[in-house]
């Protein structure tokens, strides 16, 4: 047991003035040289420890969270497309990223005596820890990129050739060059991990999140951009229905924007000096976002109508038993439905004369009564099936 000395042994200290919060450290490095250190430097690398432990820790959550969503609220049929496979690739990796991440933040790494002192002596799980994570972040990167390509691609498909190409040209050439940097920066924290350097913050390092925050930024504008934009040209068609298009808008608007602004806020000094795990957010925030609009504009497309009133649930089941009564009508009728493209074209069935005629309970999504010679064009382009008396042909 060590002896503690005597307190006249000491240097005398004023009790006004003495703060033993922060006071000074020497230690030793392995060749005997003293280094010294201090107790804030103890306390800064506690709280950023614990700060990045919770993020990650929570990152792990959501991304898990909004996984398990993604493959419960996905039709089976879309589960092939891009899309789908590159989303729920990003979550997945996503998850890995995360957990690698914490137990690097756990390891020998993070020991108080090799943070003061600058020597480390990480095992190799540790160095496997850092080396993994470094890996699944460009792959993570290079899947979010790839997925935001697609989305702007299918956002821009009603232009002409060449904005198209204009568009998509930026937009990936920026991607590129974001994903490219931040390789070479992997490259470099692999080789100083292995060799057990601290390679600090260089040039590369800073260029690759400067880079991503212009590839997120950019897309956030060009996506927000076009959907906007088809927007006012539907309402200028006078299609003011609330549907796909607009949910999509809602959504693509939260899934670029909130990503951009992390990536612009975490250069922002005072901001960082609160938040320092702000700039560890921005991935996992596409992550999380990117799917969200796909799930919603799934969702709203699943209905035949959109309706923009107070009662749009009432017409959303009226519509659904219309169509459930629709299929149970005359065996003489033929009634092809497109759900895709949200358009119903129907043929005219002939009933003997004198027989009942119905029509009140066959109009679509609970309409009003139409005439026998009328075709009733609902908000969705539906066109009503009616059946016509032989007299009246």
């Amino acid at each position: 047991m060590a002896e503690t000395a005597p307190a006249a042994a000491l240097a005398p200290l004023d009790p006004a003035t003495f703060n033993p919060q922060h006071q000074n450290l020497t230690i030793y490095a392995p060749d005997g040289s003293i280094i010294y250190s201090d107790t804030d430097f103890l306390n800064s690398t506690r709280l950023y420890t614990a700060r990045f432990g919770i993020s990650y820790g929570a990152q792990i959550g959501a991304s898990f969270t909004l996984l398990v969503i993604l493959f419960l609220l996905t039709r089976s049929k879309k589960k092939k497309s891009a899309i789908f496979v590159l989303n729920a690739l990003c979550l997945f990796l996503n998850i890995w990223r995360c957990i690698f991440t914490a137990c690097f933040l756990t390891g020998g790494f993070m020991h108080p005596y090799d943070l003061m002192s600058g020597f480390y002596s990480a095992s190799t799980k540790d160095v496997a820890f850092s080396v993994t994570s470094n890996v699944l972040s460009v792959l993570v990167t290079t899947l979010v990129m790839a997925s935001l390509s697609l989305q702007v691609w299918v956002a821009c498909v009603t232009t002409s050739k060449l904005q198209r190409f204009i568009i998509m040209g930026i937009t990936t050439a920026t991607a590129l060059v974001s994903i490219g940097i931040k390789f070479a920066s992997m490259v470099f924290s692999n080789i100083a991990t292995v060799q057990l350097v601290n390679r600090g913050v260089d040039k590369v390092s800073a260029y690759s999140w400067i880079t991503q925050a212009v590839a997120v930024i950019l897309y956030s504008c060009v996506f927000t951009w076009k959907l906007g934009h088809a927007i006012i040209q539907r309402r200028r068609l006078k299609m003011l229905q609330f549907g796909p298009m607009q949910i999509v808008f809602i959504m693509g608007c939260q899934t670029m924007t909130v990503p951009a602004v992390l990536s612009a806020l975490q250069f922002y000094q005072p901001v960082l000096d609160e938040v320092p795990e702000i700039g560890a957010l921005v991935i996992t925030s596409l992550c999380i976002f990117l799917p969200l609009s796909a799930i919603w504009a799934g969702v709203a497309n699943d209905s035949t109508i959109a309706y923009r009133s107070y009662d749009a649930h009432h017409h959303l089941i009226n519509s659904k038993s219309g169509q459930g009564s629709s299929a149970a009508g005359t065996s003489d009728s033929i009634t092809a439905f497109d759900k895709s493209h949200q358009t119903s074209c129907s043929t005219c069935s002939y009933t003997k004369k004198g027989d009942d005629l119905d029509l009140s309970g066959r109009g679509f999504a609970g309409k009003r009564r139409m005439g026998d010679y009328d075709i009733h064009i609902d908000r969705e382009y539906a066109v009503r099936h009616e059946e016509i008396a032989l007299e009246h042909v």
